[in-house]
């Protein structure tokens, strides 16, 4: 895999691959420690290749794990820290995994855990030793496995092969123009979220050094800024949230990075209002605007978002299709749809995932293959809706009840179900707010089952306590009603406009 060898080469030189809150870990260290992993994986579970779970937030030690997992032809699958005990149990139950690191104090109650000094011990048995290059992923073999939000309640875990990441790095290298100078790029989102993927693969192959922010930190917006200050950041990527939420400080500007030259965002809608504000802070840097499902390795298209581009639209363009890649927008037939006028977002191309593991059922309902004009393409319906005008893609929102939040993807339905499991519960209709032409919170429509004689408010705080057994905090709405009966429509459908009227 070419980000192994690349990491081997630049072990060979005095650079830095990682920086977490002033920790460091050298290409050296990490490909040594990363053998070592490796080494324990091959020995101590011969006939086993299901995938390594890691739960954890930015630890250097993630990182070891990981490129490890990757030396002994196995995948791995990263949940944060935020993510709560039964959520995690669940992944772990649905994998199967023979392999537990929890660097968390969640009590997983699993046999086969390991703690950070247990698996530190472990690895040391094993210093010094190497792996051959024949035990690493390749080809169609998964390298990672990311679990997101299923409409069912339970998440869907979508599989990246190494075949997948060839097709987005190449292309990603080349649409950033990276060098391969140890310079610092942004690496901020948890490793459970896939614009985490970006930094991670294009920054260790092109032998950056990942500049990461640990939850503790990001949680004080003063540590996060001296944290910038002392980063010398060139390439920053990130949600327009995130930079939208950093700029709420008149301090985030080039007297902080004063050496920044790109700015990427991706993960949701992006704000003119944003890219103007980032212009004038930032003179001269370079903002580009990407789009791109899980299931297709993070990103699929992309573009600069230039003065004239700004100036003439009021919703930005996603971009260009990556080299090699096929986007469609088609009607309700699947035929293309004339150029503006709406469809949904259909995705062809070699970063295209072979689906959800070990859920055959939702893999049909939205992969595909395709062959055209002699080749065939792996295909992914997206569900989001979008137009072309002049030969570039533009998004319009979701085709269901899937949406995107400060970048996380979330299905409104899996908030629903898993509401469904508090105490009292009786029904619940779960809506986004917008604010500004994008989604600024979530609402929580409930109807009890019996009347309790509480406010809203303590109403509202039972509930979100509840409910963070069962989800990540991210996707607990903000504000929760409490409504003795949903309106209905026509078609005897909850009127979701309506109950908006209620707020």
């Amino acid at each position: 895999m070419e980000i192994l060898y690349k990491i081997k080469e630049y072990a060979k030189q005095n650079r830095i691959a990682v920086n977490c809150d002033g920790e460091e870990l050298t290409y050296r260290e990490l490909d040594k420690l990363s053998d070592e992993v490796a080494s324990y994986f091959i020995k101590e579970y011969p006939n086993d290749k299901s995938p390594i779970v890691i739960c954890g937030n930015k630890e250097n030690l993630i990182l070891v794990l990981m490129m490890g997992a990757l030396k002994s032809g196995r995948a791995y699958i990263p949940l944060d820290v935020t993510f709560p005990a039964d959520r995690i149990k669940q992944v772990i139950k649905e994998v199967d995994a023979k392999v537990v690191i929890s660097l968390t104090n969640i009590d997983l109650e699993f046999e086969g855990v390991h703690t950070r000094q247990s698996i530190e011990a472990s690895i040391s048995k094993y210093s010094g030793a190497k792996v051959s290059e024949e035990h690493w992923v390749k080809g169609d073999d998964n390298c990672y496995i990311l679990f997101t939000s299923g409409s069912t309640g339970k998440p869907k875990g979508v599989q990246i092969s190494k075949n997948n990441l060839d097709s987005f790095t190449e292309w990603f290298t080349e649409c950033l123009k990276v060098d391969n100078e140890n310079t610092a790029i942004l690496n901020q989102p948890s490793y459970s979220f896939d614009l985490s993927v970006m930094p991670l693969y294009i920054g260790l192959l092109n032998g950056k050094k990942l500049f990461s922010l640990s939850k503790k930190t990001l949680e004080n917006m003063r540590e996060t800024f001296d944290e910038l200050k002392k980063s010398d950041m060139r390439l920053w990527i990130s949600t327009p949230a995130f930079a939208s939420l950093c700029m709420q400080d008149i301090s985030f500007s080039k007297e902080l990075m004063p050496n920044l030259e790109t700015v990427y965002l991706i993960g949701e809608v992006l704000p003119p209002k944003t890219v103007a504000l980032l212009k004038e802070r930032f003179q001269g840097v370079r903002i580009i605007n990407s789009y791109g499902p899980t299931e297709a390795t993070v990103a699929i298209t992309a573009i600069d978002i230039t003065d004239e581009i700004l100036s003439c639209n009021k919703e930005l363009p996603i971009g260009y299709a990556m080299d090699g890649s096929i986007i469609k927008v088609v009607d309700d037939q699947g035929k293309e749809v004339k150029e503006e006028e709406k469809g949904e977002i259909v995705v062809l191309g070699k970063s295209v995932s072979k689906g959800y593991y070990l859920n055959e059922e939702m893999t049909k309902r939205v992969f595909f293959d395709e062959e055209i004009e002699g080749v065939l393409y792996r295909g992914y319906k997206t569900g989001d809706m979008g137009y072309y005008k002049e030969n570039i893609l533009y998004f319009c929102g979701r085709k269901d009840f899937q949406i995107k939040l400060n970048g996380f993807r979330i299905e409104l339905e899996d908030i629903e179900n898993n509401l469904r499991k508090v105490t009292n519960i009786k029904n619940t209709v779960v809506l986004p707010v917008n604010k500004d032409d994008k989604i600024s919170h979530l609402v929580a429509f409930v109807i009890l089952e019996k009347e309790n004689g509480l406010s809203n408010l303590k109403n509202t705080l039972l509930i979100k306590d509840e409910l963070k057994k069962y989800i990540p905090v991210y996707m607990i709405p903000r504000n929760i009603k409490v409504v003795k009966e949903f309106p209905v429509n026509n078609n005897d459908k909850v009127d979701r406009k309506k109950l908006m009227e209620v707020l």
